[in-house]
């Protein structure tokens, strides 16, 4: 199976700078015109995916229904894709929490502060990698999957061997 990775567009949480930001932070205009032209771009693909899925996080859910267009309906929504939640600190600027934090990512099973860890992100990921990605790897055809990056970065690094 073909994998297309899809990243959100540009979030109020990117443009503002914060950490990471949680499940209801939603697209800027900017991150509006990502996705409508990605969805352009993406159309015919789209019209012959196999597989559409997407985490429930608004940020990804807004992308997803711009982009799958009206296969929304056959979207499968997946909650083990989601960014790492980052309890109270997600809607810290991400400099402020490193100042108050230097040394937090020296240790990525180190749980936010209501949170998660980076770690238990990546094994959930890792989980969906196993469960979906790899399990469906030898059968033809396309899964369009929009997400985040820190998900999408793990994922990689799973299918890469890093």
């Amino acid at each position: 199976m073909d994998v297309i990775l899809i990243r959100h567009g540009q979030s109020v949480a990117n443009q503002k700078g914060l950490l990471i930001s949680n499940e209801t932070d939603d697209l800027t205009n900017a991150g509006l015109q990502q996705s409508q032209a990605l969805a352009a771009h993406l159309q015919t693909t789209i019209a012959q995916a196999d597989v559409l899925v997407s985490s429930p996080w608004r940020r990804a859910m807004k992308t997803a229904e711009i982009v799958y267009g009206s296969r929304m309906d056959q979207a499968q929504i997946e909650h083990r894709i989601t960014e790492t939640h980052a309890g109270k600190h997600g809607t810290w600027l991400e400099s402020n929490f490193n100042r108050a934090f230097p040394d937090f990512y020296q240790d990525l099973s180190r749980r936010y502060d209501g949170g998660e860890s980076h770690k238990d992100m990546s094994l959930r990921v890792t989980d969906w990698v196993e469960s979906v990605l790899l399990a469906q790897a030898q059968q033809p055809g396309l899964l369009v999957c929009v997400t985040h990056g820190g998900p999408i970065s793990v994922m990689l690094q799973h299918l890469m061997g890093m």
